[in-house]
């Protein structure tokens, strides 16, 4: 080896040392870096917790949509319980009379101007579409010292009526009770049962199916229901069959179905003027495996009224989250200085703030009012409200945490990793 080979190779190993020495510093430096970051985790990541809440924060804009949210939210309560208050039935019960306004101009278009008299399984278009009530809220029977009175006031009919009148005591329920025996009070089953006793003038009753603590098969039964010529002074009369009810009644549907089409029609807006009334509409179903005392005092506690009230008010609870979510999130522009899923949980935060101070006030309303005896006010507590916010509280807590976990150990994680040794290479041969 020539001299100038080895002050090659000597100046070859000098370099590569310095090199190996600066690489070795500097692992040692980052070594120093990692241990304490390590050392001072806690710190670390209660300096990144701060950082997420900072972040996430409501402010600016985010405090006008809260106050929207919370005003909206508010005026879903406060709409639907004027909607849905409980009114006494008759003529001073504001949705009745709006419903029967309706009825009449939705009606009057099956009006053809014929003028058919009634007969047993038969009700004339014109009774359906010119009156307000229907045959199954009769109460009063057919007895000889009734037709006697009716009688006596000049009252006609327009049928013999001498078949009709029971020579049995006829007691199918007691007062406002009818609405717990009679079928075209059930809001599923009265679409058919209630609808064929508009067509037939009839009344379908369900016998109490508990007998000695034994669910037993529900008995069914059905009653004429006598009108005068004027379609006025309804009496409950003898016994009929179901079955031929509702043999005529779709009988009546295939020969005249304007007449089935504004039964149903008269059956719907009646089931909606007995909704919000004192007694209310049982839930579906409940007299043909409950007695009718118990269906009472189910429907003291959930009615179909509120059933339907809980779901609209679910529904545009979360139609107003929705919105407000939507709306926020276009706020979003990649300009800002936190990413698009840190934003998100400042979507998700005005939610879940606003559903909780509106419904909260609600309920503290409501149960002020109860300490100081107004106990109906129970009735216009917002379970809807309640209820979005228990599956609202489930499934954006848990988003939170995800993404809180994400910028709080994914920042470690960063921190720990650095930027890199970039360290130099060193050339052996």
């Amino acid at each position: 080896m020539s001299l100038e080979e080895l002050q090659a190779k000597r100046a070859e190993l000098k370099n590569n040392s310095s090199i190996t020495l600066e690489n070795m510093e500097k692992i040692a430096n980052e070594s120093s870096r990692v241990a304490y970051v390590a050392h001072n985790s806690r710190i670390t990541l209660d300096n990144l917790n701060k950082e997420f809440e900072r972040q996430t924060g409501l402010k600016g804009n985010d405090i006008i949509f809260l106050f929207v949210a919370v005003g909206l939210q508010l005026a879903r309560i406060v709409i639907l319980n004027e909607f849905t208050k409980t009114e006494k039935a008759g003529s001073g019960n504001r949705n009745e009379a709006k419903l029967h306004e309706f009825q009449k101009k939705l009606l009057e278009r099956f009006n053809s101007g014929d003028s058919i008299k009634e007969r047993p399984y038969f009700a004339s278009l014109e009774h359906i579409i010119t009156t307000k009530g229907v045959p199954y809220d009769a109460t009063a029977p057919l007895t000889d010292k009734s037709l006697k009175i009716l009688l006596e006031r000049d009252r006609k009919w327009d049928f013999d009526l001498e078949p009709l009148i029971s020579t049995d005591k006829i007691q199918l329920f007691k007062g406002a009770n009818h609405r717990f025996i009679t079928l075209g009070h059930d809001p599923i089953l009265g679409l058919i049962f209630g609808t064929a006793n508009i067509m037939t003038n009839t009344i379908s009753c369900v016998k109490t199916p508990i007998v000695t603590g034994e669910i037993g098969i529900p008995a069914l039964t059905t009653n004429h229901v006598v009108y005068t010529s004027d379609f006025k002074d309804p009496r409950i009369a003898t016994y009929g069959f179901t079955a031929v009810m509702l043999q005529q009644a779709i009988k009546r549907t295939i020969d005249q179905p304007s007449a089935f089409v504004a039964s149903l029609i008269k059956q719907i807006i009646h089931i909606g003027t007995d909704l919000y009334t004192p007694c209310g509409i049982q839930i579906p179903g409940a007299n043909l495996i409950l007695s009718n005392s118990e269906v009472e005092k189910l429907t003291r506690y959930i009615s179909t009224g509120d059933m339907i009230k809980f779901g609209t008010s679910i529904k545009l609870a979360e139609f107003i989250n929705m919105l407000i979510s939507t709306l926020h999130t276009l706020m979003y522009n990649s300009s800002m200085s936190i990413s698009r899923e840190v934003y998100s949980v400042k979507t998700r935060k005005i939610i879940i703030y606003s559903n909780v101070i509106a419904t909260g006030s609600n309920a503290l309303w409501v149960g002020g009012n109860m300490m100081v005896g107004n106990e109906g006010t129970i009735k216009q507590l917002d379970i809807g409200g309640l209820l979005v916010i228990v599956k609202r509280l489930i499934s954006d807590t848990e988003y939170i945490r995800q993404i809180k976990e994400e910028f709080v150990f994914g920042g470690f994680n960063k921190m720990i990793q650095g930027n890199g040794l970039d360290l130099e290479g060193t050339v052996w041969e």
